[in-house]
């Protein structure tokens, strides 16, 4: 048995409903990596499994809900016969952040909720789709309430992935704009929360990383300007030297000859 609603272009103040589904879904069953282009929330009700979203992999629980940001790949796979009742949404209904992973209902607050919204479903009574609104709110506000606690802290590990992969990459040519698209977020909120947790906007603190390789390089060694741009990852000496002057008031090689008099 399976329900399902579609949006038809009705909305509410800030945000509308564009899918939700009730099913059941049956033992050793899965489904591929997939991803969609709005927030989802998948709630299992019953059974077990595993499901990964994006690098991270959960075991699925009674009561458990998956909050997968938008555009992000997930899979789902079936240990137990599974029901799930499943929504996205889209706009902005002043909630806020949200961090993909999975997360406990632990009133089973959020499965009354849906169930309510199951039921619109299936009677259509008149004035459904409003019903199913007003229920949309009140769901969104449980799994914010349900995830917040996490929230700065799944913010703070995507800022330490994004630290890594520079430190680990920074020979060659990041792509900022990609970093934030795996992680779920559009460029801009990624600067955002990244400045306010480091100081720095993305692309400051990758050059501020890549100068002080070259500084530890320029002091610790004689190789050439040529090599020590292309080992930090500058496009060419002389944007070395313009970007290296520019954040430390001091040409590469000045610099060098500096260190070595003291």
């Amino acid at each position: 048995m399976e329900r399902g609603y579609h949006a038809a272009g009705r909305g509410t103040l800030h945000g509308s409903l564009d899918f939700f589904t009730h099913s059941f879904r049956g033992a050793g069953t899965h489904i591929d990596f997939h991803a969609h282009p709005n927030l989802e929330v998948v709630y299992y009700a019953q059974g077990a499994g595993t499901t990964q979203i994006g690098d991270a992999s959960f075991d699925y629980y009674p009561g458990s809900f998956a909050v997968i940001l938008p555009n992000m790949k997930h899979n789902e796979y079936r240990l137990e016969d599974t029901e799930v009742l499943f929504f996205s949404f889209s706009g902005d209904l002043g909630i806020g952040e949200f961090a993909h992973g999975l997360y406990a209902d632990r009133n089973r607050r959020l499965e009354a909720l849906l169930r309510a919204m199951s039921e619109e479903l299936a009677g259509k009574r008149r004035h459904y789709d409003i019903a199913l609104h007003g229920l949309l709110y009140q769901a969104v506000a449980e799994v914010a309430r349900s995830t917040g606690t996490a929230e700065k802290t799944g913010r703070s590990e995507k800022v330490k992935y994004a630290v890594n992969y520079m430190n680990q990459y920074l020979a060659e040519n990041i792509d900022l704009q990609a970093i934030a698209q795996n992680l779920g977020y559009s460029y801009d909120h990624f600067r955002h929360f990244f400045k306010r947790e480091t100081g720095y906007s993305p692309t400051q603190f990758l050059l501020r990383r890549r100068v002080d390789k070259a500084k530890r390089l320029l002091v610790d060694t004689d190789r050439p300007m040529t090599d020590i741009a292309s080992e930090c990852g500058f496009g060419s000496a002389p944007q070395f030297s313009m970007l290296f002057a520019r954040l430390t008031g001091t040409a590469p090689r000045d610099f060098r000859k500096l260190s070595r008099i003291r």
